[in-house]
């Protein structure tokens, strides 16, 4: 018996790349540039719909642009040996680390430890924890859903704060901090969330901007610095927990560590690790080391440490979905830019902003390139669609290169905080019962309506102080 649910979620891509493949292309455009927007899109469109995995539909992608006569094979598969696509592959491997020899529980259950008396202190712990963790951990489903929420729902029900009536004293305050807190960690570092490297490879193929690990943190230490310090603080104020005093949570931070007793060796090799990392990426502007070379230096040491153990990583499917998705991703948009499709897409954006004086354009599109992501599930599919166009009209409008560059590439972060299926970790905290949809997406908007804000703000006082115009 034929699926329908299958053959929908297959018909709408097909159909969609057939509709714009037979359209004229538009005058200035050469018909093989539309045809690889109309395999874009399809593309785009087919990763939303999901007749099958991600990974797979992406091989498809790139036989199609190869037989179709549109991309060369080269150009096909250039993306597989993007540096980007194995830097993130190299810091999954770190991140394996963190989750099987407990270290990142043990950052967790510490944090909880020092600060968790209150429940303020709570947000704290659980925001500076998920803080620690954000450079190691591209994929934020594993920082924030796999390790920091099972500590956020061990201390709510310590505290008896289950969904309902009882989440009011701490546990909706918990959550929604915790769900939040997670793009703000991310927009931190180059390797905080599994797209912020997609967006730097884009930067440099679309825009001819070349955005380092240490220039991506220097540039966003300010602003997103302010959205992490103010966000307990704002959640507190949208959701008042009556419980404020939490003792209860500091002892359990203390009996959980006691529990788990000394570092082991493995806990160990991987805190080694990732110091030497954070130094080799933290001082890239400095040494002129590059990210990737720092990224396989890593993973190097820790498979000759054992504190990774290949066979393990050969099971992360994650991981291996992310390299292909990534380079597959990076060849299409790359053959985009090279098409010149991009170039007549900026002009078409903005002759449509003519008038506007440079900051006026740069603000206006970068609220529509956040807020349209409530069209898209994955903060990837949006930023390989949206960031090189949004970025471009507005680089094109007078607005400072790099400024803009740095300013959506945080905002690519936010975004996934606007709905429950904006990102990996939104279902999974949405499904805890602690919001009803309308409350979760008021608050959700107004929390990154608020981040945004500060990001302009903040941003562009900050961008000024360090050279970026």
């Amino acid at each position: 018996m034929l699926n329908t649910k299958k053959l929908i979620s297959w018909g709408i891509p097909l159909l969609v790349l057939a509709a714009i493949w037979v359209c004229p292309s538009p005058e200035g455009l050469s018909p093989q540039a539309w045809h690889m927007f109309a395999i874009f899109v399809a593309t785009i469109v087919a990763i939303l719909t999901a007749p099958i995995a991600s990974g797979a539909i992406m091989w498809i992608a790139l036989a199609f642009t190869v037989f179709s006569g549109t991309l060369s094979l080269k150009a096909a598969l250039s993306g597989l040996s993007s540096g980007t696509v194995w830097m993130i592959f190299c810091a999954y491997v770190l991140s394996l680390g963190f989750v099987q020899s407990g270290l990142g529980r043990r950052i967790a259950y510490k944090m909880l430890s020092l600060f968790g008396g209150s429940s303020t202190g709570i947000a704290y712990a659980l925001s500076i924890a998920d803080l620690i963790m954000a450079p190691a951990m591209p994929s934020v489903t594993a920082r924030s859903g796999g390790i920091v929420l099972p500590v956020a729902k061990s201390i709510n029900a310590v505290m008896g704060s289950e969904p309902g009536e009882s989440g009011k004293k701490i546990g909706d305050y918990l959550i929604m901090t915790c769900f939040q807190i997670t793009p703000i960690t991310g927009a931190f570092f180059l390797t905080g969330m599994a797209a912020n490297p997609l967006c730097a490879s884009l930067a440099k193929e679309g825009l001819g901007l070349d955005i380092s690990w240490g220039g991506w943190f220097w540039a966003a230490l300010v602003p997103a610095g302010l959205c992490f310090i103010c966000l307990p603080i704002l959640t507190r104020l949208l959701l008042r927990p009556t419980l404020t005093k939490t003792p209860e949570a500091k002892a359990m931070g203390a009996e959980e560590l006691r529990k788990m007793g000394p570092m082991s060796r493995q806990e160990i090799l991987v805190a080694i690790g990732f110091i030497l990392a954070l130094a080799g990426w933290g001082t890239s502007l400095i040494t002129g080391l590059n990210a990737t070379a720092v990224g396989l230096g890593l993973i190097a040491f820790l498979f000759a440490t054992g504190a990774v153990n290949w066979g393990d990583v050969l099971k992360g499917k994650a991981a291996w979905d992310t390299v292909v998705w990534f380079g597959a991703i990076i060849s299409l948009a790359s053959g985009l830019t090279s098409l010149g499709f991009i170039k007549w897409m900026s002009a078409m954006f903005a002759g449509a902003l003519a008038g506007f004086d440079a900051m006026t354009a740069f603000i206006l599109l970068g609220l529509g390139y956040i807020y349209l992501h409530y069209v898209f599930a994955t903060a990837s599919g949006h930023v390989a669609a949206m960031y090189v166009p949004f970025a471009a009209v507005a680089i094109g409008a007078g607005a400072p290169p790099m400024m803009v560059a740095i300013c959506f590439a945080i905002f690519s972060n936010f975004m996934w905080g606007i709905t429950e299926y904006a990102g990996g970790p939104g279902p999974i905290y949405f499904g805890q019962g602690y919001f009803e949809r309308p409350r979760f997406y008021r608050i959700n908007f107004l929390i990154v309506t608020f981040n945004v804000a500060v990001v302009f703000i903040s941003g562009m006082v900050w961008w000024k102080l360090i050279g970026l115009y």
